[in-house]
């Protein structure tokens, strides 16, 4: 059995009988990790408030081969997001950002890229134009899958110039870029098509904010 450790966002929990908890893991060296935490339902848990959504943790965590899931040994809380003050607008768009993470990372595969990508966003929406970082999450998102196509080949042609000049950008910066209302509503909704055609089906959160945000 190997112990192994390394620096994680927390993607998704859900009950493992009346005490524990299973809980999926983006991690920068080992990819997508999923784990139980034993005694994480009770009251005392020595994990705490550390399986928050996207929380950054340092993980440590053993796993035997030919098993799906890993035994989650250590969780230290390295940046608690969800913790501070955030609308629940942003937390919206938290369930998103993690929906798609679980949905296009991989196991076993170091994903340096995704989670500072995710951090980058994760920072600044609730400062910057959400709509506008989210977009950004997106596209990024699936450029590092190499799943995005030319861009002009799917948006009009001063449409995909906007949106590879804002690409260049880190999202902190996103506030100078202006779109249309019309551009905005275009760049959407290929977006979604996108990530619906790649993963070949709706992400729950998606429809929520299309409901309560949008």
């Amino acid at each position: 059995m190997k112990i192994r450790q390394s620096e994680a966002l927390v993607l998704r929990t859900y009950p493992y009988s009346e005490s524990h908890k299973i809980v999926v893991f983006l991690t920068r060296r080992y990819g997508k990790v999923r784990g139980i935490a034993y005694g994480a339902r009770k009251p005392k848990s020595k994990h705490g408030g550390s399986f928050e959504l996207l929380t950054r943790v340092q993980l440590t965590f053993s796993q035997k081969e030919n098993r799906d899931l890993a035994t989650v040994r250590n969780c230290e809380i390295l940046q608690a997001f969800f913790l501070k003050s955030v609308t629940w607008e942003v937390s919206l768009y938290f369930s998103y950002f993690a929906e798609l993470l679980e949905a296009f990372s991989k196991e076993n595969e170091e994903s340096e890229n995704l989670i500072r990508l995710a951090l980058a966003a994760i920072e600044v929406i609730s400062e910057s134009s959400a709509e506008l970082v989210v977009r950004y999450f997106e596209l990024w998102l699936l450029k590092l899958e190499g799943v995005l196509p030319p861009l002009q080949t799917q948006l009009p042609q001063a449409l995909a110039a906007k949106t590879s000049a804002f690409l260049k950008k880190h999202p902190s910066q996103l506030e100078g870029v202006i779109l249309t209302s019309g551009e905005r509503e275009r760049l959407e909704s290929v977006c979604h098509q996108l990530i619906e055609y790649h993963l070949e089906k709706d992400l729950k959160s998606q429809k929520i904010l299309k409901i309560f945000v949008e």
